[in-house]
């Protein structure tokens, strides 16, 4: 054998057992920490979350959908928001069995650690209760990725809730997506738990009402009984300095007029109430950010709301 073959061969071996696998599984494998498996149903828009591996930035998460014949990869994401987490904005409308994994990357997406273990979860049709909402719905705020059942008020409803919140909505996003996101699950009730971004950012009180009108519509054209929950408030002076902005001074007063008009409806759900202090604002024990209700708050929209649906349809449950 010549010098050149030898050398070749040697080359070879070398980049079979040590050229990019070196480099690939340079890193530990991340570790899931969303659960959506352990949810009721999962959320329409599952926010997934894991611990971060130290010294890294990048990460791609995989979602794949279990068939008998072959299993299909419906979603390739990469972390936008955090070191930790991913908000999956399209929404999972079609029933079946998925998995998700996680894995480090560099920054042009080439893998640096092996695949996370495989989490699981199941998307069902149709459902007899679901949420409409914004991000106090879809769970969690800065401060804890929404995937977690810790930050849901739908883990401590008495009641199976199907969460198609998605964070940032408005009343109008909310009607806009409702066909979409609404009607594939078939809910025989629905829960409306929307507004605090309009008021947020600058809306009048009537234009909310009619965006909730027309919402209540929808639901009675399609057999849907709508629930609606009151405005939660809000905290400025917890708000502006975390950079969290408020246009309108009188949000306080086109909130009550929202609330007086929801609380005039078959069926509402006062879950604002418990939740306000004496001057009209957001308890501050319950918030971090002052928008966004925490643990305890939680707690109390979720069993309020609990023993409401069983009190109230009880043939349903």
């Amino acid at each position: 054998m010549t010098f050149k073959k030898i050398f070749t061969l040697l080359m070879s071996t070398w980049l079979i057992f040590f050229g990019g696998h070196v480099e690939a599984k340079k890193f530990p494998a991340p570790y899931p920490t969303a659960e959506q498996d352990l949810m009721d149903f999962p959320q329409l828009y599952p926010t997934y979350s894991w611990l971060p591996i130290p010294r890294t930035e990048f990460y791609e998460v995989q979602v794949v959908k279990i068939a008998e014949a072959r299993d299909k990869i419906v979603r390739q994401l990469f972390n936008t928001e955090a070191f930790d987490r991913v908000t999956d904005w399209t929404p999972f409308t079609e029933a079946g069995e998925y998995y998700w994994q996680v894995r480090v990357v560099d920054k042009k997406h080439k893998p640096l650690s092996d695949w996370s273990h495989k989490k699981s979860f199941t998307v069902t049709t149709p459902v007899k209760f679901a949420v409409l909402g914004d991000s106090i719905s879809h769970g969690g705020a800065s401060y804890v990725p929404a995937g977690q059942l810790s930050c849901q008020w739908e883990t401590y409803c008495s009641v199976p809730v199907k969460n198609l919140a998605r964070s940032g909505d408005t009343t109008q996003m909310m009607l806009d997506r409702f066909d979409n996101d609404v009607l594939p699950f078939k809910p025989q009730i629905l829960l409306i738990m929307g507004g605090v971004n309009d008021i947020r950012m600058g809306s009048k009180s009537d234009d909310v009402v009619k965006n909730l009108e027309a919402l209540r519509d929808r639901c009675l054209a399609n057999d849907i009984t709508p629930v609606f929950c009151t405005l939660t408030s809000m905290t400025p002076e917890i708000m502006l300095p975390l950079g969290i902005y408020l246009t309108d001074g009188d949000w306080r007063e086109a909130r009550e007029q929202i609330n007086n008009w929801i609380m005039r409806t078959p069926y509402f759900v006062d879950v604002a109430e418990p939740l306000t202090d004496a001057q009209g604002y957001l308890r501050a024990e319950f918030t971090p950010d002052g928008l966004h209700p925490a643990l305890r708050g939680k707690i109390i929209i979720g069993e309020t709301i609990g023993k409401y649906l069983s009190k109230t349809f009880a043939d349903k449950i």
